[in-house]
């Protein structure tokens, strides 16, 4: 738009487009310095031409139709006038400066603060506020909002229209005034009778902190000083009105002296700066002096999350955003056992969601030598906690805030520590509003993904933090962000970012993988805990019982034993989505958690990745990989429907194509396969046998492999035989350790007697557990969402080859068995053959041929023998 501002004025300066004595007018009020540019974009821009008569005051608009400038005053097509010309002079200088490089428009300071206070104007107008004038014009009037709450409003600047309430928007919003404000002053504008009625002398002298000068502490009193307050306000104010922000702790002593001067008003905000300045002068002293002892802690830490504990230690609020993976949770646990140790914290309160309060208070206990109590039961039980706990930390869900506020108020927590922080991105909402109400000596928020969608998210977090860090909002907002020229409200775009990243220093520490990969073990192991949704629970419910019963059996029949293992196949597969159970519905919280870390904590669609996904379902990578697609992700898929000939293909691509990033692969690839371009492995669902967990690692090649460091993500669902699985169940019976797969090798199974009923056993315990009713988390306003939490990522996991899975798994070395014992032992090997037969046909949709079953028993040694072979 430059090029056409300068032909326009081009035109109208040396072409004889304006008289000369317009012209002349024009560039008076130009260099005088009334036109003041109020926003910009590609295509227009705003211009404020305001003279010393204030009545005078113009917006001239210019935007570009057809090639040609066109000029509106107040939105209006208008001549040029010595205004407009003058604004288009200012336009010119404004313009070359740096250029809008986005759609939408970017308003100056003026320009914003111009919009906002012509908003809250707006909304002083439709307000139904009650007040209740002093005696005094400047006295302290007493207005009552909507809502019943009480403020108390000072009027000071009858020209500037400013003054003072005790509300949080006028502490942060640096206009010093707000729409109460503005109600008070309009009320006093129509009523000539009750404003000639009030006395007009300021009542004291008023020290507070100046909205319009960043809150510095100011004084104010448009009379002659009384003496007493004279004398103390040239001892520390001088001849200035303020006090700089960095000697503000000095003003202590002047606090003290004024206390005994009642013609002195403090504000309660001058003691709150103060009181800021003492603490941050302590902190800066403790953080000089003071030496982290890293055996509070039961494990090791990595010198970058030793940076991480430092940082938070020494500061009243932060923000750790490590990238995922990289071990948040322990330097939050290590930066509250280290304030405890240095400041003598009595109780850190950890708030996250309901989903992670468990993980949280195993976390506490893995790594440090605190005692967690989580905060449950009746309102009763939980104030009791709150008041009468020994406990170092005691943890709660977001929801919790809504309902306990005063309680965790009155229980005064040194410091709180904030999950998954993204519960608090929209500060519009009741959620985010109750956790700022908090209170807390120091805080600490722990996100991967600290913006998810809007740059609001941040600013919404940095409120927790620290209420005046980014404030006010619309001076955060013309800094950074574009407006939509139609739709002002909207949004389209962000700028000067690398300037935010600066500002956002002192408080904020993201490390990615990149940049601490040497310090990273081998590889870092991290697990998702996923909830279930309701129809997924009642599924997996029912599969349990019918579970249940079979085992409750005296005798187990093989079609009994092929329906057990079908229904276990069922537990697990409900667990990745109610289609592979059902083929009518699709619900899938593992689905939409994948999604989260592939779009908002990896931002695949932007970073480069390679990045295995692993599921023993077919189907279930299907379903993936139509997410992917939906998402523009580029992936290859390998199953056991891929011809041999064509895998390399596949691998082909996913190593050399950077649109490829994820590989989807069932158990078909074999241990031939390398995949060496991989940095991160996802398991969506665990197999039965951890040893298959490791050999999916042994499909990337440790020799050749680009990227020294992996991660390994693991999905399991809470509360069901996932959970099981995990925790080891069947792990001693080699029968449930690979048959489930339709790609396993083995050819010979231990079927012994003793491990089976041992993995029964262990089975029915399991299904006892998961059919007692599990407590639900009840949520008032909103959803818990599905999050991560990370693991202890110091386990350093050896790098072996997996182990080779043996021709004989048993060799049932018995005593010597007389006959009539060989032909039962007989008859239960054979029942146990036509279960494998059974499971092998369920698996792969083939039948077992009798010529390849086959019983030996040795009868001099006892030894038995199965042996059956599987064709693929």
């Amino acid at each position: 738009m430059i090029t056409e501002i300068n032909n326009k004025i081009d035109n109208l300066v040396n072409h004889n487009g304006a008289a000369a004595n317009v012209l002349l007018e024009a560039k008076s009020i130009y260099g005088e310095g009334f036109c003041q540019v109020l926003s910009r974009s590609k295509n227009g821009i705003d211009v404020l031409v305001q003279t010393e008569e204030e009545e005078d005051s113009q917006e001239i608009s210019f935007k570009l139709v057809d090639g040609d400038v066109i000029c509106l005053i107040d939105n209006k097509p208008s001549a040029w006038n010595a205004a407009a010309i003058a604004a288009l002079l200012q336009a010119q200088e404004e313009m070359k400066l740096p250029g809008i490089t986005a759609e939408g428009k970017a308003y100056t300071r003026q320009g914003m603060i111009k919009r906002v206070l012509a908003e809250r104007k707006e909304k002083a107008a439709k307000t139904l506020y009650k007040i209740k004038f002093a005696n005094n014009i400047f006295g302290e009037h007493e207005l009552i909002n909507e809502k019943g709450t009480r403020y108390f409003v000072l009027l000071r600047d009858f020209t500037n229209e400013t003054g003072y309430i005790n509300n949080p928007d006028w502490q942060t919003n640096k206009l010093g005034t707000s729409k109460h404000i503005m109600y008070a002053f309009d009320r006093l504008k129509n009523d000539n009778k009750l404003y000639n009625k009030l006395s007009k002398t300021f009542p004291y002298v008023e020290i507070y902190t100046d909205p319009l000068n960043d809150y510095n502490i100011t004084w104010f009193y448009p009379h002659n000083i009384p003496a007493r307050a004279e004398r103390l306000i040239k001892k520390y104010f001088g001849d200035k009105k303020y006090i700089p922000t960095e000697q503000g702790k000095d003003f202590l002593q002047f606090i003290q002296a004024a206390a005994v001067i009642p013609e002195i008003v403090i504000r309660a905000e001058v003691e709150e700066k103060v009181k800021q300045a003492w603490d941050n002068e302590t902190l800066k002293q403790q953080k000089q002096t003071a030496v982290l002892d890293f055996n509070l802690l039961k494990v090791p830490l990595f010198p970058y999350q030793q940076q991480g504990v430092n940082f938070a230690t020494f500061k009243q609020g932060c923000i750790i955003a490590d990238e995922m993976g990289l071990g948040k949770t322990i330097q939050a646990i290590g930066a509250a056992v280290m304030k405890k140790k240095i400041f003598g914290f009595r109780r850190t309160l950890i708030v996250c969601p309901a989903s992670l309060k468990e993980q949280w208070k195993k976390e506490i206990e893995k790594f440090s030598y605190e005692e967690a109590v989580i905060v449950d039961g009746l309102p009763k039980e939980r104030n009791t906690i709150y008041r009468k706990s020994q406990a170092y930390f005691l943890i709660i869900n977001y929801e919790t805030v809504l309902r306990d506020l005063h309680a965790i108020n009155k229980m005064e927590p040194d410091f709180i520590i904030l999950d998954e922080a993204q519960k608090i991105k929209n500060f519009t909402t009741i959620t985010a509003h109750n956790i700022k109400q908090l209170n807390k000596k120091h805080a600490l928020v722990i996100t991967g993904t600290p913006i998810e969608n809007r740059i609001s998210d941040l600013y919404s977090i940095v409120q927790f933090v620290d209420q005046k860090f980014l404030a006010p909002l619309w001076e955060f907002s013309y800094q950074h962000c574009f407006f939509d020229e139609k739709n002002r409200n909207k949004i389209t775009g962000y700028y000067n970012l690398q300037n935010l990243y600066e500002r956002l220093k002192p408080i904020l520490l993201r490390r990615e993988k990149k940049t601490v990969i040497k310090e990273l073990p081998t590889i870092t192991q991290i697990n998702v805990p996923i909830n279930l949704h309701e129809e997924q629970q009642s599924l997996h419910a029912g599969f349990a019982k019918t579970i249940a019963s079979i085992l409750r059996k005296k005798f187990i029949t093989p079609y009994d034993q092929q329906k057990l293992m079908l229904t276990l196949l069922n537990m697990r597969m409900v667990c990745d989505s109610t289609f592979l159970v059902d083929k009518e519905t699709h619900i899938s919280p593992k689905l939409v958690e994948l999604k989260e870390i592939l779009v908002e904590k990896m931002d695949l669609q932007n970073n480069p990745g390679k990045i295995i996904i692993f599921s023993e379902w077919v189907v279930m990578l299907q379903l993936i990989g139509k997410m992917l697609h939906e998402l523009g992700i580029g992936f290859a898929m390998l199953s056991g429907k891929v011809q041999v000939r064509n895998r390399g293909k596949l691998v082909k691509k996913f190593e050399t194509d950077p649109d490829c990033k994820i590989f989807l692969s069932s158990e078909a690839g074999g241990v031939g396969l390398n995949l060496q371009v991989a940095d991160t492995i996802i398991n969506f669902e665990l197999p039965w046998n951890p040893a298959k967990k490791n050999q999916r690692l042994g499909r990337i090649d440790r020799l050749g492999q680009r990227s020294k460091k992996l991660t390994v993500i693991s999905f399991i669902s809470r509360n069901s035989i996932e959970g099981k699985i995990a925790e080891g169940l069947g792990l001693k019976q080699n029968l449930f350790d690979g048959v489930l797969s339709e790609n396993n090798r083995l050819d010979v199974v231990d079927f012994s007697a003793s491990g089976r009923a041992q993995f029964l056993e262990e089975l029915e315990l399991a299904m006892s557990e998961m059919l007692v009713p599990q407590p639900m988390e009840d949520s008032l306003t909103e959803e818990i969402p599905q999050q991560i939490i990370e693991e202890d990522i110091t386990t350093i996991i050896t790098e072996e080859e997996p182990e080779e899975v043996p021709v004989i798994l048993i060799n049932n070395e018995a005593e010597t068995a007389v006959p009539s014992q060989m032909l039962q032992m007989e008859q239960v090997m054979q029942h146990g053959m036509n279960f494998l037969s059974g499971l092998y046909q369920m698996a792969t949709g083939k039948t077992m041929a009798p010529e390849d079953q086959k019983i030996n028993i040795d009868q001099e040694t006892g030894e038995v023998v199965m042996r059956f072979k599987m064709k693929w």
